[in-house]
């Protein structure tokens, strides 16, 4: 069968759903996708249309001056493909999302339509100097394009899929993955990233396309731009019969770097009879390591990461000195200084150095966990966050006794493709392959780092498209392991491309936003390392992994999150949870967002129920002790975030439909009130209160002043030191200033200390 007999048929199950009343509305009966027959359906289909209406919701940001349903050899071009690829654009007549999934096409019938553009164009001339080479790629919205002139489809030879543990959640309406399970249970869904095999050349940006945030220092640099779509069957390249075999290769060496690094250097002994060049101490595509698998979606491919029972478990190995299993392991050393930093970060959490800005190793271990070294595999580790206070600071403190390894499913990898039936000039030519990260779960997927960037005050923020890394050296070639995949001379890989385009800018931010990303915009850049990825070195210089990470990941995750978002739109902003205690804040989450202690005033009035945050944790809350006012807050060394994985308390939901523009907007209230209250940078400042009003009106009992929607802050000036509560894992402070401040549209009324309401106009 062909592919415009395979169009039909996509054509024809979509007519009756709204596809044919939305296209004639749209084209004023330009286009009618009911055919008798594939013959008429191609006529028309290349058909001038005489009248688009762009302001019709969802083709405001169709291509300015095509006027074709199908443009050969141009996606972005085509009103047919625009019209279902766009997550803007649905078959309803209010212009809202279906609830139902069989409204939309697959991803497989995507992938055809694709085809059928590029097969229009299979009689090509023009493909000196070109060669094969493996993208992510994703139809987008034009404030999210490489170009921002028209929506397009953005490339990237890197792409970032997300552990979980669930299967993987297609949300057709989002034309993406979704990272909540359509059951509505509280598991995690994996979201998966989508390859593609294209012919491409080298060039400069221009007239061989685009790139996004520009050139970004790298303008000697060559830049890897698809030219055609590669295809099973013949219609892919004139009198050329295509086939494709897509082939993946991941790694995970996190336990295997932690034991690797020399001891002087914060490297952990190998305990006796254990192999770390083995799994689980590295797990590979080839020692059963299950992190992966790759799913066809029509001619492109799927990497789907493997769904766990728990984001973290502990492994086990052959020991060679007992001849049986045993858990892996290693014995905790004693706390000590190397040079200004101690081995111990918030008196809880094995820092091992770095080397200058590279990490040779994990950069932080979780030792909370206890376990007898000469016990079963299935033994119950200790945890030790419920020690008494002063056996707990000295097992912290001297170590020496054997903590649990965790494993997680991040990893990095190659995907390449193998492609047989190409002309003779293209045979033999070697494949360009693409990086795969595997990383943590993505909080605010409907946020990116591209995005909240635009806001310049927000600190820390670079997307990893904007980084010119090499990526790891070591990966092999899937097809031959003896061969290493990438070039460490090639600096672009993490770049995001897209064909060359004209006309006015569309604004990044102040669109709507639903589909998630799987390119390198949505992930964070390396510094210390970074959210997705890391910075290691060899002898010829820096290079982007995974293996410099936490160990595992929700150990990192704690403290980058409690750094005041360290990574925005990638780490939740959770340094109140821990009573600020020189975190700080930048993208303050919501109080629901941090949970609700059962103490808390809220919980104990009758407005909120009591339950935990995204982490797993409460957030802060004052409380009376005595006749003291004080904020209770989580004690940072006891939190532990392994815990919560393993009991399944992690809540992508509180955070999912989280919008750049709301992120942006805390960050603004936040800074607009603590320059009117002047509260300046202080150690003992926490925001104990934040909350969303949505009029100040109707809410009450803000000042009469104050108009629309905004927040209500609350900020402690603490004082004194931290005291213990009767739960272990929270303490709290006294409180020598209260202040309040109330955000709104017109403007803020705030309350310094024991001072009375003032209202300032906007």
């Amino acid at each position: 069968m062909s592919l415009i007999d395979d169009v039909k048929a996509l054509c024809d199950r979509l007519a009756p759903r709204g596809w044919r009343d939305l296209l004639l509305s749209v084209t004023a009966n330009g286009l009618d996708i009911s055919q008798a027959n594939a013959a008429s359906l191609a006529a028309a289909l290349i058909q001038p249309i005489g009248t688009i209406n762009r302001g019709h919701a969802g083709f405001d940001d169709f291509h300015g001056t095509s006027n074709l349903a199908i443009d050969a050899g141009r996606p972005s071009h085509s009103l047919l493909y625009h019209a279902l690829a766009s997550p803007a654009v649905h078959p309803t007549t209010s212009g809202q999302p279906s609830s139902n999934p069989q409204d939309y096409p697959t991803l497989h019938e995507l992938d055809t339509l694709e085809n059928y553009i590029y097969s229009l164009m299979a009689d090509r001339s023009d493909l000196d100097d070109t060669f094969v080479a493996v993208f992510a790629y994703q139809y987008r919205a034009g404030s999210r394009t490489p170009h921002l002139r028209h929506a397009d489809i953005a490339y990237s030879r890197t792409g970032i899929a997300r552990v979980g543990t669930a299967d993987p959640h297609y949300d057709a309406s989002r034309r993406s993955f979704w990272i909540l399970p359509e059951s509505g249970t509280e598991s995690l869904p994996v979201l998966p990233a989508r390859y593609g095999a294209f012919l491409a050349r080298r060039g400069k940006p221009g007239a061989n396309g685009s790139v996004q945030h520009g050139h970004n220092g790298q303008q000697d640099q060559d830049y890897i731009f698809p030219l055609h779509k590669l295809f099973d069957g013949t219609e892919c390249l004139a009198e050329h019969t295509i086939s494709l075999d897509y082939l993946e290769f991941h790694r995970n060496e996190k336990l295997r770097m932690t034991h690797r690094l020399p001891i002087r250097q914060g490297g952990l002994p190998v305990p006796a009879g254990f192999d770390i060049s083995k799994a689980p101490y590295v797990r590979d595509s080839r020692n059963g390591g299950n992190l992966t698998s790759l799913q066809p979606a029509g001619s492109s491919t799927l990497v789907v990461p493997t769904p766990a029972r728990s984001l973290v478990r502990t492994a086990s190995q052959n020991n060679t000195v007992t001849n049986s299993d045993k858990l892996v392991h290693f014995m905790v050393p004693a706390i000590r200084q190397v040079g200004l930093r101690s081995t111990r970060f918030a008196g809880s959490t094995l820092e091992i150095p770095a080397s200058g800005k590279d990490r040779l190793s994990p950069e932080y271990v979780n030792i909370r966990h206890e376990i007898d070294p000469n016990g079963p595999v299935n033994q119950t580790p200790i945890n030790l966050n419920t020690l008494a206070t002063p056996a707990f600071e000295t097992k912290m403190k001297n170590g020496g006794y054997a903590a649990a390894h965790f494993i997680d499913d991040s990893c990095d990898g190659c995907i390449e493709v193998l492609v047989d039936g190409l002309p003779p000039a293209l045979q033999g030519v070697e494949s360009v392959p693409a990086f795969s990260l595997v990383t943590a779960p993505d909080f605010f997927p409907l946020a990116d780092q591209s995005e909240v960037e635009t806001d310049q005050t927000i600190v820390r923020v670079s997307p990893l498209s904007k980084g010119r890394l090499p990526v790891n050296p070591s990966l092999p070639r899937p097809s031959d392991l003896t061969s290493f995949a990438f070039d460490q001379e090639d600096k672009t890989v993490t770049a995001i491309v897209g064909a060359f385009a004209t006309g006015q800018k569309i604004s990044i931010v102040g669109q709507v936003n639903r589909m998630t990303s799987y390119l390198p915009d949505a992930a964070s850049n390396v510094f210390a390392p970074g959210w997705d990825a890391s910075r290691s070195r060899n002898r010829f210089g820096p290079f982007l992994t995974s293996s410099g990470l936490g160990s595992p990941f929700p150990e990192d995750a704690k403290l980058c999150a409690a750094l005041a978002s360290f990574w925005p739109a990638a780490a939740p902003d959770n340094g109140r949870t821990f009573g600020n205690q020189g975190f700080g804040n930048q993208l303050p989450m919501l109080d629901e967002e941090l949970g609700f202690h059962p103490n808390h005033d809220q919980v104990l009035s009758g407005h909120q129920v009591s339950r935990p945050g995204w982490d797993g944790e409460f957030g802060p809350f004052f409380e009376t002790s005595g006749r003291q006012l004080h904020v209770n807050f989580v004690a940072i060394e006891r939190s532990d975030y392994v815990n919560h994985a393993l009991a399944g308390q992690v809540d992508l939901s509180l955070t999912a439909s989280i919008q750049s523009e709301e992120l942006i907007s805390r960050h603004q209230a936040l800074i607009a009130c603590e320059r009117i209250l002047e509260l300046g940078p202080q150690p003992d400042l926490c925001l104990v209160v934040f909350r969303t009003i949505i009029d100040w009106q109707e809410a009450g009992p803000g000042r009469s002043e104050l108009r629309g929607a905004g927040y209500l802050l609350e900020f402690a000036e603490l004082r004194g030191g931290q005291m213990p509560t009767a739960d272990l894992r929270r303490v709290h402070k006294a409180v020598h200033k209260r202040h309040v401040c109330q955000f709104g549209e017109n403007g803020i009324a705030y309350k310094n200390g024991g001072a009375a309401f003032e209202f300032k106009p906007a």
